[in-house]
Parts: structure tokens; C-alpha cells; sequence
């Protein structure tokens, strides 16, 4: 049933989860690996790549079908098997051209998140028993495929690739997106389908852990909202060590399934309170164009509810990507709005959407998606809003700052650090130094990203976990440590202000 087939029997239903390697190397500036791993990204979905949808990529939609497993059943009954599978082949090689990467590079793209369906993977190898059995042989070459013109070839570009396990056998949600149709989710309560999932994600971990372009591998794809998500869990934990027996460095992605703190409460428990040693990062989708909450609501009320409603009410501390994004709003939406510009709405909404991904989302953001087999995708197509300046290109260049700079922002920050604290008790023997010192960590953390195409420390949990691991083991534990992690916070946001 796949390449770690009884990996269920090393690791229990309940056991706990593998923490990662540090993410920043002990001792040593950032690698380019951890860069990678590490960074705010500013990134795009290639969706319709490697898991169809009918409504971007049509073209092998015939006699009806409308998801990609009865696309491909019609479409052999037509053509033949060796033709439907070299019509596959042409649209992965294709979707991407090297203008396209070009492109994607010059407007300061970092990352790609790529939906993949567990039938691509090992290039069939996991289909045994499923609905994508028989069709197997049209995948032959998928998974070759998809790391020689897209890991392989990003890299080129000093892109790298998230891979996204978006399509689970039985379904982790109802969508099309789930290559099938399913009446409900029934991955969750299918042990044989979680451990099928799992031994995928042990196979992706171990298969690509020689590429360091691998910003994460993302073991689902919106989960469906729970209350009492015991399959989550059992699965969440499962695939995670999987995971960390293979490889272990790269992030591990979650979806939040609608409640992004059950999932910060889950990793928090999980690891006794450092979530950030697991070097698990929580994926919420952030779209205002589908609940009828959304459709009630004029374009203004929209945008001005987003800093209420993004990635917030969290109970502790938690690295979060946005892995799906848009600038569309719904047709009542827009009814509603009589008397606005629309570009200029739009423009308004993907900037400020942008402007709080920036602060809340510190592993990264993709807009769904990159391109269509027909037109440009409108508010669903990156490249239009990108050129409508709805979502602003980034910036590779960067003028770093001085040693001198440097220097008078630490001993302006070290004096009000202290001064305030002496205000409140000045009897206490603070520790200052620790403050100096974390301050000099996350300033010359943050200067090595930055040398990298201007990157941005993201991921700043297990980071600053590492970090901070570090700084004990060569100075000691004390009560004071709160002061080390104010000094590190406080020189990467500085540092992202001058530059």
C-alpha cells in the first residue's frame, strides 16, 4: 500500500509528536536551506497543475465530467490511455514556461504552493485499492514530472516549492478539489486511508529531502471544520512523525479547518508548551466571496472587517501561512457597493489583505491562483492584479542597513528597554544583557536574510525557539529570559523598518 507501508505500528494513535532539528543552525548564520525553510514568503498557487479544476483548466473536461477523476475516465474512453496520459504530460511541462518564471521571479515571487493528489505521487504508487487505480498509468511520469519542472526547475530561480498534499483518498473535504465527489469527508474515520496519507508523507519527506528548496510539505488541504477532530489529530500526529523520521528539517503544514486556535491549542499541547520545536506551521485561507455572513456585506464592510477577522483570537503563539487568498468578493457583494470604482476597491482590499498577512502570517501568503487556460482570471488571476497593483510586487533589491545604524538603534532601544523597567521596579537586578544579546541574534538573523533576495525572517516561533535554546545552553536559564526574546523581537522589527 506504499513505499512505508506499517509505519502505523512505530508510532500509536496517541503518541506524541516528533519535535523538528532547530530550524536555525546552532551557532552559524542562516543557510541558504534554512533560508528557504524560514522565510516570509510572498507566494502563488499553481493551481489546476498537478490536481484539476475544471473552472481554470477545462480542456480534458469532456462529456460532462466535472472533476478530474471522471475527466480522465471520459477522456480515455475517447483516446485511449497513451494518448490521455501524453495530454497529461504536455499540460504539467507546459503550465510553466521559462517567461513565466521570469516573471514570477522579477515581481519578487518566493515561494509556489503546489496541490498535488495522492495519485500523483511515486507517480501512482499509492493507488492501489482507490478510485484512481485503473487510471494509474496516465500518472506514470507525474512525479518525475513535477520535480524536474518545478522543484528543480524554481530552484533555478531561487524559488521554492510547497508541496501541498491537497487530494486525500475518501475525501478530507467535499470540494472538487478532492479530484472526486464525495457526500462527506469521510478521510477522517477511514483508517486505512489515513494510513495510506501517512506513508505518502513519509515518501514525500524521504523522496525530496535531498532538494533544500522545500519551503514545507503540507499534509491537507482545508480540512473540515470539527468540533471534537479526532481524526485530525490521530492523522495530524501520524503524518507529522512519518514526517520527522525521513526528514527532519522541513516545515510540516496543517490546515487550521476554519479555527485557527484549535490548532494552536493542539500544537501547544502537543509539545508541552514550546510548539515551536515541532516545526508545525498552521494554513488558514483568508477568501470574503462565499459565506452568506460575506454576501450580506458591501465592499467597505468587507475590507474594514478584515482587521478584526484575520488570523486573530489566538491563545498563544503559533507560526501561520495564508496558503489561499484572492481579490474576489462576491456579485452581492459588489450590489451592494453602487457608487465605487471597482479597480480601485479591489486595489484597496488586496492591500490591506496584504498589509496583515505581512504582520500575522509569518511563514507566508499565496494567492490563489497563478494562471487560466482561458483570459486572465480577473480578481482570481495573480498577473492581473499584480499589474492593476491590487497585489504589489515585492522588492528582490535591498539597501541593507550600517554598522552605525546598527549600533544607534540597539543602544536606543537597550536605554528605553531599561529606563522603563527601572521605572517599575528599581530595586530589581534586571538582566540587560540578555536583552543586548537576543537584540544581536535577531538583528544578524534578519541581516543574513535579507542579503537573500531581500527575504524576511519569517517562521518566527520555531525560530526564535532555536534561538532562544541556543542562548540558554551557553548562558544559563533564568527568570529574566523574557528579556533575551524582547531583544530579539524587537531587532527584527526593527530591522524590517529600515529596510
Amino acid at each position: 500500500m506504499g513505499f512505508l507501508h506499517n509505519i502505523k505500528s512505530a508510532f500509536g494513535d496517541n503518541s506524541s509528536i516528533i519535535p523538528s532539528s532547530p530550524v536555525a543552525p546552532p551557532g552559524k548564520a542562516p543557510t541558504e536551506r534554512s533560508i528557504y525553510q524560514c522565510r516570509q514568503n510572498f507566494g502563488v498557487n499553481f493551481g489546476s497543475l498537478f490536481v484539476l479544476e475544471k473552472y481554470i483548466f477545462d480542456e480534458m473536461y469532456i462529456d460532462g465530467a466535472s472533476v478530474e477523476l471522471d475527466a480522465i475516465k471520459n477522456y480515455i474512453n475517447k483516446n485511449g490511455i497513451e494518448s490521455t496520459r501524453m495530454k497529461m504530460e504536455q499540460h504539467w511541462i507546459n503550465y510553466c514556461n521559462d517567461n513565466d518564471w521570469e516573471w514570477l521571479k522579477d515581481k519578487g515571487i518566493q515561494s509556489i504552493r503546489i496541490p498535488i493528489g495522492y495519485w500523483t505521487v511515486a507517480d501512482g504508487g499509492f493507488t492501489r485499492g482507490t478510485s484512481y487505480e485503473r487510471i494509474a498509468p496516465v500518472y506514470s511520469n507525474a512525479w518525475k514530472i513535477f520535480k524536474q519542472h518545478y522543484v528543480e526547475k524554481a530552484k533555478k530561480y531561487q524559488i521554492s516549492i510547497l508541496v501541498d498534499l491537497h487530494a486525500l483518498p475518501k475525501g478530507g473535504n467535499t470540494g472538487d478539489h478532492s479530484g472526486e465527489w464525495f457526500k462527506e469527508a469521510g478521510f477522517w474515520n477511514d483508517n486505512n486511508s489515513i494510513d495510506r496519507c501517512v506513508d505518502i508523507c513519509g515518501f514525500i519527506a524521504r523522496d525530496l529531502r535531498q532538494y533544500d528548496n522545500i519551503s514545507g510539505i503540507q499534509i491537507v488541504n482545508e480540512s473540515v471544520f470539527s468540533n471534537e477532530p479526532h481524526g485530525q489529530e490521530k492523522y495530524y500526529t501520524k503524518a507529522s512523525n512519518a514526517i520527522r523520521k525521513e526528514n527532519s528539517d522541513v516545515p510540516i503544514v496543517i490546515s487550521d479547518g476554519w479555527w485557527a486556535d484549535q490548532w494552536v491549542k493542539f500544537l501547544n499541547k502537543a509539545s508541552n508548551g514550546n510548539s515551536g520545536s515541532l516545526g508545525i506551521v498552521i494554513d488558514d485561507h483568508i477568501y470574503r466571496c462565499f459565506s452568506d455572513d460575506d454576501k450580506k456585506k458591501n465592499v467597505d464592510e468587507i475590507i474594514n472587517g478584515l482587521e478584526s477577522s484575520v488570523i486573530t483570537g489566538l491563545s498563544e503563539e503559533a507560526d501561520f501561512i495564508v496558503g489561499e487568498y484572492s481579490c474576489v468578493l462576491d456579485t452581492q457583494t459588489w450590489n451592494k457597493s453602487q457608487g465605487t470604482n471597482r479597480d480601485d476597491k479591489v486595489r484597496e482590499y488586496g492591500n490591506k489583505e496584504i498589509q496583515i498577512f505581512k504582520q500575522r502570517a509569518n511563514t507566508g501568503y499565496y494567492f490563489w491562483t497563478f494562471k487560466f487556460q482561458n483570459g486572465d482570471g480577473g480578481e482570481w488571476g495573480l498577473v492581473p492584479m499584480i499589474n492593476k497593483g491590487a497585489i504589489p510586487p515585492r522588492n528582490s533589491r535591498v539597501n541593507l542597513p550600517s554598522q552605525e545604524t546598527f549600533q544607534k538603534v540597539l543602544d536606543e532601544n537597550f536605554q528605553g528597554h531599561m529606563n522603563y523597567w527601572k521605572s517599575q521596579n528599581p530595586n530589581e537586578k534586571y538582566e540587560g544583557w540578555r536583552y543586548q544579546e537576543g537584540f544581536v541574534t535577531g538583528w544578524n538573523d534578519a541581516l543574513n536574510f535579507a542579503k537573500f533576495n531581500n527575504s524576511r525572517l519569517g517562521r518566527l516561533n520555531a525560530w526564535k525557539y532555536s534561538r532562544r535554546a541556543e542562548h540558554i545552553n551557553a548562558r544559563g536559564n533564568s527568570r529574566f529570559l523574557w528579556q533575551w526574546d524582547a531583544g530579539f523581537q524587537e531587532a527584527v522589527n526593527r530591522f524590517n523598518s529600515c529596510c
